[in-house]
């Protein structure tokens, strides 16, 4: 049995649709695996502002105003010891060939990149839920004036890629993420459109990696706030050892407040959270090959 419900006058969010319906449906074909012998599917929507989301205390996500959906199920539920890894790529709770693993890491990668949040609950022979939290989006923040460091890449990034543009490319990009479910998100769509990409899940790692391929990079992707080395100390040691490498940043802070932490005239394209695949791979050919 299907139960949907939807609340009244939902804020507007920032998704890619296409890629959000993946979500839903994922989460859907899951519940529905979990109840061979049949149940109930349920899924609702509703605004919650920030004071609610106060009083949820959910690890790592701070108060603000969220547009909520649920998607839950009266199945067999998650065991305990490994509900926390469900989010892994390649992990599954699925016998061999009845599934890629893939799924729900590519679904935390979605809500990630969206700057939402996602939870698990479960109870063995109850059922599980997932939470997901999408940020109200509000249409002055597609209005924020560009600082002065970044080039003209991030500017063009910051809209949707238009209908039908040519988003292949090639060239070797070097992609810092530590969270792994979006990193792999992204990693695959860059593949998709011709580039070779090589992960690294801090500034560490990356350097590591830059070292392995003699420089032999044309672009670094890197998230700002992570663990081992930060975004602004990873840009550093990067431009010491190549000072032409092109980098893009991206990051749910504001992009004059990142750049303060930089040296003067240090030059670097910025993608804002959230962004599409689309956002993403235009900004990377307009930096590899700028017009």
């Amino acid at each position: 049995k299907l139960e949907v419900v939807h609340g009244r006058d939902l804020w507007p969010v920032k998704v890619d649709v296409s890629q959000f319906e993946q979500v839903i449906v994922n989460l859907a074909v899951n519940a529905r695996d979990a109840m061979p012998e049949g149940g109930r599917l349920m899924v609702r929507t509703a605004n919650l502002t920030s004071q609610e989301a106060a009083q949820l205390s959910y690890k790592g996500m701070p108060a603000a105003d969220y547009v909520r959906i649920d998607v839950g199920d009266t199945g067999t539920g998650i065991p305990t010891d490994i509900v926390d890894k469900i989010f892994e790529p390649f992990f599954s709770t699925k016998e061999v060939g009845k599934g890629t693993g893939l799924g729900l890491s590519t679904v935390y990668g979605i809500v990630k990149q969206t700057g939402g949040f996602i939870y698990v609950d479960s109870k063995a022979d109850k059922g599980t839920s997932f939470h997901i939290f999408l940020p109200r989006h509000h249409a002055e923040q597609d209005l924020q004036p560009d600082a002065p460091g970044a080039t003209s890449a991030a500017k063009g990034a910051s809209a949707e890629a238009k209908p039908r543009a040519d988003l292949t490319g090639q060239g070797t990009i070097l992609l810092v993420e530590d969270e792994e479910g979006l990193r792999s998100l992204n990693a695959r769509g860059l593949r998709s459109r011709g580039y070779s990409v090589i992960e690294a899940s801090n500034g560490l790692e990356a350097l590591e990696a830059l070292e392995e391929k003699n420089g032999a990079v044309d672009l670094v992707v890197s998230d700002v706030v992570m663990p081992e080395m930060d975004g602004p100390s990873l840009l550093k040691a990067m431009r010491g050892r190549n000072p032409e490498l092109k980098i893009i940043f991206v990051s749910g802070y504001a992009e004059d407040a990142f750049e303060k932490s930089l040296p003067e005239n240090q030059q670097f394209a910025f993608l804002p959270k959230p962004f599409t695949l689309s956002q993403l791979v235009a900004a990377v050919k307009e930096t590899i090959t700028p017009a």
